[in-house]
């Protein structure tokens, strides 16, 4: 995951972003692998998606094609991350079909949440980008 990261020692501000119960909003770019369905994912994340951690719910923004993975500039290698479980780790590194970008919203940010919802609705997530906070 790359994009926006908030340090702060000030516990009433942390609180005050991150804590669920505010509604914060965090968006959110993944690009997936394959072609994705618009309607029918939208269903799906405003129903809510179950996973290891419960069931948790998301505004899809839009759906466009993608590239693919961006090239991380430092070691010229795809930008992904192999290790998460519930569904996520049907990432297949010889992929070579389409690609789609999903743009989202989700109010709470537990641990690989949007990986594990999106795996779970059938696209693994090979790149996540943070794009706003709020």
């Amino acid at each position: 995951t790359t994009g926006l990261i908030l340090f702060s020692s000030d516990g009433k501000l942390t609180q005050a972003l991150l804590h669920p119960k505010r509604g914060i909003e965090k968006e959110y770019v993944a690009t997936v692998q394959g072609k994705v369905d618009k309607e029918r994912l939208e269903k799906l994340l405003s129903d809510g998606v179950e996973t290891t951690e419960g069931v948790h719910s998301a505004k899809l923004i839009e759906v466009t094609s993608s590239e693919g993975p961006r090239v991380d500039e430092f070691d010229g290698k795809a930008a992904n991350n192999h290790e998460v479980k519930d569904g996520d780790d049907l990432h297949d590194e010889d992929f070579s079909g389409p690609y789609s970008d999903i743009r989202l919203v989700v109010t709470e940010g537990k641990y690989r949440m949007v990986r594990r919802m999106l795996a779970n609705c059938g696209h693994p997530v090979v790149e996540l980008r943070r794009e706003r906070h709020g």
